[in-house]
């Protein structure tokens, strides 16, 4: 049988989690397979996240439905978290002064009584701050 090129990718994750990817799920274990609750379960319906079948009486879920969802929710999450760790890298002293307007001297004073973030140590005499940290230092001065 020729299956579709999504499905075919997810024979081998079906295998190692014992889904038939055409087993049917009613809702119930549908939600108990995604382990949310049947208010998330019909949000992400009516969102269009997760393909359904609609039959007169009942709603049901193929195994590879529940798959492609639970494959692009991990994605998501990862594509996400990468995004945030490459957008942020460390400033040195002088971006620092630049950004906030404040010496290095009453930036130092501030750090000690933990009113400023802490700075990353990046050598033997070398010290930066992480810009995520500093935005976000800035944003609770506004």
């Amino acid at each position: 049988m020729d299956l579709p090129e999504n499905i075919q990718n997810l024979i081998p994750i079906a295998d190692s989690m014992g889904v038939a990817l055409y087993q049917r799920f009613s809702e119930d274990e549908a939600m108990e397979f995604l382990n949310i609750s049947i208010q998330s379960l019909k949000l992400l319906r009516g969102q269009g996240k997760i393909s359904f079948i609609g039959l007169p009486d009942k709603v049901e879920y193929f195994g590879y439905q529940l798959l492609e969802y639970l494959i692009g929710a991990v994605n998501s999450a990862t594509i996400t978290n990468k995004q945030s760790i490459i957008n942020d890298r460390i400033v040195r002293a002088k971006e620092v002064v630049e950004m906030t307007g404040l010496s290095r001297t009453t930036i130092w004073r501030m750090e000690r009584y933990k009113s400023f973030p802490a700075r990353v140590s990046l050598g033997k005499n070398s010290v930066g701050w992480k810009l995520s940290d500093i935005q976000k230092w800035l944003s609770t001065r506004s």
